[in-house]
Parts: C-alpha cells; sequence; structure tokens
C-alpha cells in the first residue's frame, strides 16, 4: 500500500521539491475530511425523502471518488471505516431513540373507559 500524497504533492515531488518542505498537515487535514465525510454519509441517505434515497447514496459516492482522484483510495484508510461506523451507529440509535412503540389515540381510550354515568 502506498503512503497517503495528495496529488497536488505528489506532482510536486516530481517536480523536485523534497518531502521535507512540503508540510505535515496535508494528511491529517485530508484524514479529518474523510472521517467527516463518512460520518454525513449514512446521515445525508437517512434525511432525504424516501424517494430521493438512491440518487442520495449516488451523491455519497460520487463524493467519495471524488476525495479518492484527488486525496487516495478512501476504501484502504482507516478513518474511512471508523467514520461510516460511527455514522451508521448514530443513525441506528437514532431511530431507536424515536421508537417508543404505538401511542395510543384519544378516542382508544374513551372507548375502553368504563361509564360514569356523568356527561
Amino acid at each position: 500500500m502506498r503512503d497517503f500524497v495528495p496529488l497536488r504533492y505528489a506532482l510536486a515531488l516530481e517536480m523536485g521539491a523534497t518531502p521535507a518542505s512540503l508540510p505535515d498537515s496535508v494528511g491529517d487535514m485530508s484524514s479529518i475530511l474523510l472521517l467527516i465525510i463518512s460520518i454525513a454519509a449514512p446521515w445525508v441517505v437517512q434525511l432525504a425523502p424516501p424517494r430521493q434515497r438512491l440518487i442520495a447514496l449516488v451523491i455519497d459516492i460520487a463524493v467519495l471518488l471524488l476525495f479518492g482522484i484527488f486525496s487516495g483510495n478512501p476504501l484502504g484508510m482507516w478513518q474511512f471505516w471508523i467514520g461510516l461506523i460511527i455514522g451508521i451507529v448514530s443513525v441506528v440509535l437514532y431511530a431507536q431513540m424515536g421508537s417508543r412503540g404505538p401511542r395510543r389515540r384519544r378516542w382508544e381510550d374513551e372507548e375502553e373507559a368504563e361509564p360514569t354515568g356523568e356527561l
């Protein structure tokens, strides 16, 4: 597996720049960006309207492809998988918090109540 070097800096290395002259924060920033993208990807699909979820999934894949073109293959990076796991778990936990069971409607409560004779 090759070292993670963004395209811009790979070209700079080919043009004669030394690795010591490149900033160290380039790889760190790309890692943070990949982590944010992979955490947001499940939320983008979840928050899309049901008829547009396929389009949201295609857009997520397109963003990952663009990241792969300009920075490096995200599938081999641990930041991608950790972010994806965090995103999926957060969506599942959020969905579980919203499902408290079936709520009873007011008219169902009134039908089951015993008559008191009062109006």
